[in-house]
């Protein structure tokens, strides 16, 4: 199946393991972004890159780790509707256009749920989080682009070369690694090394319009944080309480939600994918 894959925001987090990934499983990969490095394309440049290419592949929009003011909430909400819009364009340019259009959404399409256990039929939420995913994925799948179209409601992706780790190892290390409020907020977690092996499953197989992508062994966050510890051989700490955790994401972000939200996600979507990864306690120092 090998042929051309089309990243845009290929130089993020994920989308630089995700084009590490296809190459070496044989794939072009051509990467498509606001400010291009000598080998990427620019955006104005998508309609021909997208020629003839097997998928395109949409992760572009400013990081949510950010305070939620106005301001960035409007950059966050436009810079996703911007993008798909944009390649919704260049798919109708194509006189060859590509198989399958994949987009980036999130686990915030939920919002904040508590205990209850979630699927990819469960409704959207009501939060900042839920209402940007809610229009990031109409901005894909109601286009109308003639290809098949995926929405990725990814997780939290575990690395410590970027995502949330890259900001808390750093703490645990400094023995300020204690849950956040209480910590029985639910994390939908997947290693990073399963969510570019989930996409490229996308790529290559028949799969439902909104695939999950994250494990199906969602944890609190008071686990998440043991977890973490016993990895770093850090004791317990004290935890943050919730009224700091907001008091900062006020002042200088990132907005306290994104550690307070509860989401527990148990994914139908793909049963036949295997992860490397399927529980926190696979989980070590060298693989992160």
């Amino acid at each position: 199946m090998p042929g051309r894959i089309v990243i845009c925001g290929g130089s993020g987090f994920i989308g630089t393991a995700l084009s590490q990934h296809l190459l070496s499983a044989g794939y072009e990969v051509a990467l498509v972004g606001r400010h291009p490095k000598p080998e990427e394309f620019g955006w104005a440049q998508l309609p021909e890159v997208l020629e003839g290419s097997l998928a395109v592949v949409n992760l572009a929009g400013r990081s949510i780790a950010c305070k939620f003011s106005n301001e960035n909430k409007k950059e966050i909400l436009s810079s996703r509707l911007e993008s798909a819009r944009m390649v919704a364009e260049a798919i109708a340019k194509c006189s060859s256009k590509p198989r399958k259009w994949i987009n980036a959404s999130a686990t915030g399409f939920y919002g904040d749920r508590g205990d209850e256990v979630l699927d990819e039929t469960s409704e959207a939420g009501s939060t900042f989080s839920a209402e940007t995913c809610v229009l990031w994925e109409k901005a894909c799948l109601e286009s109308g682009a003639e290809t098949e179209k995926i929405a990725l409601r990814i997780g939290v992706v575990l690395s410590a070369h970027g995502g949330v780790l890259s900001k808390l190892i750093p703490l645990v290390k400094a023995f300020l690694g204690g849950t956040a409020s209480s910590g029985k907020q639910w994390i939908s977690w997947i290693h990073l090394l399963d969510a570019v092996r989930m996409i490229q499953w996308v790529i290559e197989h028949d799969t439902p319009q909104i695939v999950s992508v994250s494990t199906r062994n969602p944890v609190q966050n008071d686990f998440f944080m043991k977890w973490l510890r016993s990895v770093y051989c850090r004791p317990w700490s004290p935890p943050v309480p919730a009224f700091a955790l907001i008091l900062v994401g006020k002042i200088i972000g990132p907005d306290a939600s994104l550690v307070l939200d509860s989401y527990r996600v148990v994914p139908t979507s793909l049963p036949e994918f295997k992860f490397e990864y399927s529980t926190l306690e696979m989980i070590g120092r060298g693989d992160l």
